[in-house]
């Protein structure tokens, strides 16, 4: 029975199943391979540390304008078949002031692919991350996650 009790207490240790384990953040998946947890770590390491490609300055800018809450550059830069209006996002806006959810920074942590762009905004006490996607032709934002 105590090895039984051990080696589930080993399991819980190792896979992080209480939580975040010690260990678990430093280990890979059992079952991967060495390619790909080589793969998954360069990943994580290319978006902590801003790799792969930069943005283009009006991508920057329209992060940018998401933290000052700038609804004309939004509205012009937003692909239209999304119907967002300079109406809908100005209310937005002063929801998130109300709840002391105003913006003060914007960080670029690095792009996944030619079309997706990802930024941290920090909101009040809080940073959340956005996933920028850009249109086909390059000219506007169609997706935001």
């Amino acid at each position: 029975m105590k090895l039984i009790i051990a080696a589930v207490f080993g399991l819980v240790m190792l896979t992080g199943a209480s939580g975040p384990g010690p260990l678990k953040d430093s280990m890979g998946n059992l079952f991967a391979s060495r390619d790909e947890m080589a793969l998954m770590r360069g990943e994580v390491a290319d978006l902590r540390h801003g790799r792969g490609s930069a943005a283009p300055a009006w991508v920057s800018h329209y992060a940018s304008a998401l933290c000052s809450a700038d609804p004309a550059f939004l509205v012009e830069r937003t692909d239209a078949s999304l119907g967002v209006t300079e109406q809908d996002l100005e209310a937005q806006f002063q929801r998130m002031h109300e709840n002391g959810l105003d913006c003060t920074s914007v960080r670029y942590l690095g792009s996944v692919g030619q079309s997706q762009f990802v930024f941290v905004l920090r909101h009040g006490p809080k940073d959340v991350w956005y996933v920028l996607t850009v249109s086909e032709d390059g000219q506007t934002i169609d997706k935001v996650e």
